[in-house]
């Protein structure tokens, strides 16, 4: 597969989530931030541990990669965590 088809799945993937996460707990406004929560610490252990870490082969690639994956989940998820939030808020208001 190439990487923008992977990346892209990765992508809808995590917003899915986030988006069924709300549906479910709609009284708790907290938990959709959890995978977000959970992948963040992996992000950051794959990408120091491919610097730092001597390695044989292509394992820092790897953790590079695996953590370039990792961030290019939990950021939509992240912001699409936001916007919910946002569009909570202003609902609540209008009402």
């Amino acid at each position: 597969m190439e990487i923008g088809v992977v990346l892209s799945i990765v992508v809808i993937v995590s917003i899915l989530v986030t988006f069924i996460l709300n549906y479910i707990f709609k009284k708790k406004r907290y938990v959709k931030y959890i995978p977000v929560i959970i992948m963040f610490p992996f992000m950051l252990y794959n990408f120091i541990t491919a610097y730092s870490a001597p390695t044989e082969g292509f394992e820092a690639l790897g953790r590079f990669v695996m953590g370039l994956l990792l961030f290019s989940a939990s950021l939509p998820s992240l912001i699409c965590s936001i916007v919910l939030d946002v569009v909570h808020k202003k609902r609540t208001e209008n009402n």
